[in-house]
């Protein structure tokens, strides 16, 4: 049976974000070094909906709410910051090094009607939780900043 264009959108998008975490791991290590600019890294995040709201959730521990930029512009929600390094100055060698720093950023798209005002964004216990009510009101053009709340 044939699949849907939806279906068959979710698999492409699915193949992207692969293809970029692979990309990520990658620049990580060998091209900042090459093109002597930091990359920007994605933190994991989970996109759901329930009944009333869609959900973003973000596991990006080390953070203060103050240190989230966000921002919802024609119905995608761009998500961005810097975690900061808490390596003392001191270190020598790093003997593993698998945690992400630096700039991160992520784009969501919201995929229907929602009601703008609603937006929430807390950040708790290294998540971030940006909550969207659904409803009637269409995202317009134009720019809404979310402030980040302390959970």
């Amino acid at each position: 049976m044939p699949e849907s264009k939806d279906d068959i959108i979710r698999d492409i998008r699915h193949i992207q974000e692969t293809m970029e975490r692979l990309l990520q791991d990658f620049s990580r290590f060998h091209i900042p070094l090459l093109l002597g600019k930091e990359s920007v890294w994605r933190p994991l995040t989970d996109v759901y909906e329930t009944d009333s709201h869609y959900v973003v959730r973000m596991e990006i521990a080390g953070m203060n709410p103050a240190d989230f930029r966000i921002i919802l512009r024609n119905r995608v929600l761009t998500i961005r910051g810097t975690r900061p390094d808490p390596t003392p100055p001191a270190r020598k060698h790093f003997h593993k090094m698998e945690i992400s720093l630096g700039p991160f950023e992520r784009n969501v798209e919201i995929p229907r009607d929602i009601r703008i005002a609603s937006i929430e964004a807390r950040y708790e216990n290294g998540f971030l939780l940006v909550t969207i009510e659904k409803g009637e009101e269409q995202a317009k053009s134009g720019e809404r900043i979310i402030p980040v709340e302390r959970g």
